[in-house]
């Protein structure tokens, strides 16, 4: 993936993360959300790191 692919796929994560965040309240937890939840977070801190590795390779 390129810089601009992972920023977009970074922005379409972070938007199902707040809208999962909408219906995981305080007491209320489903696995099935918490498992996405995860999820999202473990790519989330991938593509970072591959955007890292991406900006200093162009420097």
């Amino acid at each position: 993936m390129n810089l601009e692919e992972l920023l977009g796929r970074k922005r379409v994560l972070e938007i199902e993360k707040e809208a999962i965040k909408k219906y995981m309240g305080p007491h209320e937890h489903d696995k099935n959300l918490e498992y996405e939840w995860e999820k999202i977070n473990k790519e989330l801190e991938e593509i970072e790191k591959k955007i890292e590795e991406l900006k200093a390779k162009e420097n």
